[in-house]
């Protein structure tokens, strides 16, 4: 088996074992099982060749009720024994995968959010869900399987050397031939399952990306598109599947003709044998009888082969996904938030890959406590940029960002996480109550706290008229709820935490007079307990801000505040003067 299986399948193997061990007494009974089912499996042979040669071929039928009442009884051991090895390794299969998907959820959580950015959700998702179950189904089957029989196999073996080596030795005549068949084919099963489960990512990435979009498919009649693309990955899946079974097919009937020849061989040799040199028939009928036992297991592991291929092929891709590196993590008492007393850029550049240009340029300010600075500028200019380098979302920059004049790359993540808050554009909701939504279940916010701050952006107001009000469901991400009910959720989830910095990526979806009323009078509020930093598209917004900074490619071309930008008729002029004609309009 060494030589079906590679090395990099045997350190996958090895990374999988270490889930046994903390279910290894179900495994210890499981093996210990294996002997049993092994003794039993001879003893039936050898009961069957003194049946023939004691008592049927010489016709004396005296003792026959007692060797068969001796056969039924090996039999039903036989059946008990194999019924606790199933069990019981199945259990700690199951178990093993269980501890195996909660630590890859664990990890998957810790991914750094630039993770996210990169890769498509679906396909972490498929590796969570199906490649998980190709585990459980295929790897724990093959193992359970291969494991007993190949030591059954073994035994079998041994007891035919000892009835008749001569004959078995035509009997393995075959082996090399199904070895060196099981060898080329595995590595063709193997190459067909990595692209069958790549493809299979893909697809189920485009699905749920489709499936979540599938508004905005309908109202621009892009239907037939959408059909058309997830049409080719699904074909793209379909044709690597087919192959695989292919050579699955062609793996199990190639062995079913080889264990058919040596059947033949064995039959003509063992009648010469009779003849020539005199063994009995029992030894010939026992021959016979274990072909079938023994040729059952090298054509289940012909099968098995395939499901461990399936398997391995699934492993390799959770591994990668175990490779990824997550965000840095600390003790608890690591996370208590830190007075935010000055923050400052100092000549930040930053780009987000080697072969791509400085999305930042030299860009320097300071923020003191209590100060409100509005990020301003069109799309791509880097507003968004400044936000994902003080969150640490991405680290890599050039320059430096100090807090209270320490290094940005030298404060923990999770002190960084414990001080500020981000008011995301792209409002996230769970199938939960809307308490929970605003919590999170964070340890030391309490239901008081929630209703706080509610208030206190004003989401009290319609809180109070939905049915359950704070146990009120939302579902869907939102869907029964308005976009401007969304972004009010948003404000509380944020201040609720009471974090001293609020960072606010403000939402550029239009939302209905009251509520857009009830927004202004939130982020008033905001803006005047907190610290913050909006990356701003009302002008209401940016007329409150202490300190404007106008962005155009990565760089910082004015700043000052509203009147003193106004008043120099540059960049901010003319954006200002655009909003007030869009208003008008």
């Amino acid at each position: 088996m060494t030589k079906l299986l590679t090395y990099k399948d045997w350190q996958l193997l090895k990374k999988f074992a270490h889930y046994f061990v903390p279910h290894k007494k179900w495994l210890i009974i499981s093996l210990s099982s294996i002997p049993v089912t092994t003794a039993a499996g001879i003893m039936f042979l050898w009961l069957v060749e003194r049946i023939i040669d004691d008592y049927i071929v010489p016709g004396d039928f005296s003792g026959l009720k007692l060797y068969a009442g001796l056969l039924s009884g090996v039999l039903l051991l036989n059946l008990l024994f194999d019924g606790i090895y199933s069990y019981t390794f199945s259990k700690a299969g199951g178990l093993a995968i269980v501890d195996l998907r909660r630590e890859l959820f664990g990890k998957a959580i810790r991914f750094p959010m630039s993770y996210y950015d990169k890769h498509p959700i679906g396909v972490t998702l498929s590796r969570l869900t199906s490649d998980m179950e190709s585990i459980s189904e295929s790897f724990a089957a093959g193992i359970l399987g291969l494991l007993s029989e190949s030591i059954k196999t073994l035994a079998l073996v041994s007891y035919l050397f000892y009835l008749n080596w001569r004959l078995t030795l035509v009997l393995l005549i075959v082996v090399p031939l199904i070895v060196l068949v099981m060898r080329y084919l595995r590595r063709k099963i193997r190459r067909a399952y990595n692209d069958s489960r790549s493809s299979l990512a893909k697809s189920a990435a485009y699905l749920q990306e489709s499936l979540n979009g599938m508004k905005t498919i309908q109202l621009y009649n892009a239907e037939d598109e959408a059909w058309t693309k997830y049409n080719s990955l699904n074909k793209e899946y379909c044709d690597a599947q087919n192959r695989s079974n292919v050579y699955d097919s062609a793996l199990y009937s190639i062995v079913e003709g080889i264990t058919s020849i040596a059947t033949a061989l064995v039959l003509w040799y063992g009648a010469i044998q009779i003849w020539d040199y005199g063994y009995t028939m029992g030894v010939l009928v026992v021959f016979i009888t274990t072909l079938g036992r023994l040729f059952i297991p090298v054509r289940q592991f012909a099968q098995q082969i395939s499901t461990i291929q399936r398997a391995l092929s699934a492993l390799e891709h959770i591994s990668h996904l175990f490779g990824q590196d997550t965000e840095e993590r600390e003790s608890s008492e690591n996370e208590l938030p830190i007075p935010l007393n000055e923050i400052e850029f100092n000549n930040v550049s930053f780009r987000y890959s080697e072969d791509t240009p400085d999305v930042l340029k030299n860009v320097s300010f300071k923020l003191n406590k209590g100060d409100r600075i509005a990020l301003v500028g069109t799309t791509g200019s880097g507003k968004s940029t400044i936000i994902r380098l003080l969150t640490k979302t991405y680290t890599g920059y050039r320059g430096a960002i100090k807090i209270n004049g320490q290094e940005l790359r030298d404060i923990p993540l999770s002190t960084i996480r414990a001080s500020m808050a981000l008011m995301q554009q792209d409002i996230f909701m769970f199938n939960d109550t809307i308490k929970f939504n605003i919590a999170l279940g964070r340890n030391g916010i309490s239901d008081m706290d929630v209703e706080k701050a509610a208030s206190f952006v004003y989401a009290d107001r319609f809180i109070s008229t939905l049915p359950g009000k704070f146990d009120y469901i939302i579902q869907d991400n939102g869907d029964n709820l308005s976009k401007g009910q969304a972004q009010l959720i948003s404000f509380a989830r944020a201040i609720s935490g009471n974090n001293e910095l609020i960072i606010l990526d403000e939402a550029t979806s239009a939302v209905d007079s009251l509520t857009e009323q009830y927004i202004q009078k939130a982020i008033e509020n905001i803006f005047s307990a907190r610290t913050v930093i909006a990356v701003a598209h009302r002008l209401s917004t940016i007329k409150h801000s202490d300190l404007i900074l106008v962005l155009e490619n990565g760089k910082i071309i004015e700043r000052g505040n509203h009147e003193e930008l106004v008043d120099q008729k540059g960049k901010y002029a003319h954006l200002v003067k655009s909003w007030e004609e869009e208003k008008e309009e």
